[in-house]
């Protein structure tokens, strides 16, 4: 990823959780948005609330992918979920290609991080993998450490959505800032990982460092776990080989790059920092993400079984620019009684933004 733009800067110079309950699925529109929460949060009060602690949610769903990805894969795979939960090396499954999908390491790493190269789509003794309704599990490390991996990721990202602040009835643009502030808070880019984990989205949760495509994942992966639709997409040219979050926030879609916001950047040995967190690449629209370099003419998609965009009928537009805000603005605070966003120009003056619209 060329950083020239932000370094640039830096040298001169952030669910309504359905816990454990397995998703309604259903055919749906890229403008459908699926058990959107539309409660409004009330941080004072004078008499005492309680939040329903939060929980992990192990059947994230994308409602875009799901465009692609017919109900039985989706049905089947959080069959395989259960089943990798629980140690099993077998689990119900609708058919063959549902298997190969379910399987897929593509579609582990980015919807059970875990599971992706610690398991595999085949069995133990050469007997077919997928047979009557069953497919096996294949497991790459002793059961016990998969089942111990698979503990202390849920409560990785337990810990990641309470640091965050993440309360069952936070708005979808709260619940997306608090995770994008969070993230360029408290994540590195480094084109130097110091790690030999192989698996690319859930390297980034394990050691908070990796590059645009680890963070463009793993945010996105945060997002699924509060609710809200999100896919890792990018561009691929030679201006510009980036990728980010393609995320619906509200009923709408918007680009939103977790990458060109992190505080601390380590390129080629050196490091670079800053205080702020810039806001210009939180929700942008096509033209906002054109504007950066990254053309949205011609998308990448890894989770697509196209892989391209443009081999798919489905669109990745982003149109609304009512909630970007442009010119290296940095977050200061969010007022969640009031719904009021406070930010910074660069010039050190303040100012306020409403996000209830």
């Amino acid at each position: 990823m060329k950083r020239n733009k932000i370094t640039g800067l830096l040298l001169a110079a952030a669910m309504l959780l359905t816990g454990c309950a397995k998703p309604e699925i259903k055919p749906v529109t890229s403008d459908v948005k699926i058990n959107i929460s539309s409660s409004v949060k009330t941080v004072e009060t004078t008499s005492e609330t309680t939040q329903k602690p939060l929980e992990f949610n192990p059947y994230v769903y994308s409602a875009k992918l799901a465009e692609r990805i017919p109900q039985d894969h989706w049905e089947s795979f959080y069959n395989l979920c259960d089943a990798l939960r629980e140690g099993k090396n077998t689990f119900k499954c609708s058919s063959q290609e549902a298997y190969k999908w379910c399987t897929d390491i593509g579609v582990l790493c980015n919807l059970f991080p875990t599971a992706g190269l610690k398991i595999e789509g085949k069995s133990d003794d050469g007997s077919p993998a997928f047979e009557n309704g069953t497919g096996k599990i294949h497991y790459n490390i002793p059961v016990e450490d998969y089942l111990k991996r698979q503990r202390d990721f849920e409560k990785t990202i337990l810990d990641i959505l309470n640091a965050a602040d993440i309360e069952n009835d936070d708005t979808d643009y709260e619940k997306a800032l608090k995770l994008y502030v969070y993230m360029a808070k408290n994540y590195v880019y480094s084109d130097y990982p110091d790690t030999v984990e192989e698996n690319y989205v859930y390297r980034v949760f394990e050691t908070r460092k990796g590059i645009c495509v680890n963070f463009a994942s793993a945010y996105a992966y945060l997002l699924l776990q509060v609710n809200i639709d999100a896919l890792n997409i990018g561009c691929s040219e030679n201006k510009m080989d980036h990728a980010w979050t393609y995320a619906n926030i509200g009923g709408k879609w918007y680009h939103i790059d977790v990458t060109w916001a992190l505080h601390e950047v380590i390129n080629n040995g050196t490091t670079n920092y800053t205080e702020a967190t810039w806001m210009d690449y939180f929700m942008m629209s096509d033209k906002e993400r054109t504007s950066d370099g990254c053309s949205v003419a011609d998308l990448t998609a890894p989770l697509l079984p196209e892989y391209w965009v443009n081999r798919t009928n489905l669109s990745f537009a982003a149109v609304d620019s009512s909630y970007n805000l442009r010119g290296y603005m940095a977050f200061v605070s969010l007022d969640e009684n009031n719904k009021i966003l406070t930010y910074e120009d660069m010039e050190g003056k303040r100012h306020e933004f409403r996000y209830d619209r």
